[in-house]
């Protein structure tokens, strides 16, 4: 059993502290910063094919 205002309680009280709507906008953040990282990955990858880094080599 658990006393009144144990465990039980204060995991309800923390899954209350989220505001509306911010699983969608981490959703979307999550998107928007995958898209950032294809990105850069496909800049990094074009730069290291061209001749300016040949030198470190």
């Amino acid at each position: 059993m658990h006393p009144p205002g144990g465990a039980d309680s204060a995991h309800e009280d923390h899954a209350g502290a989220e505001p509306p709507g911010a699983e969608t906008l981490l959703r979307e953040f999550l998107a928007l910063l995958e898209a950032a990282q294809e990105e850069l990955n496909q800049r990094w990858s074009a730069q290291e094919n061209t001749d300016c880094h040949s030198d470190r080599a």
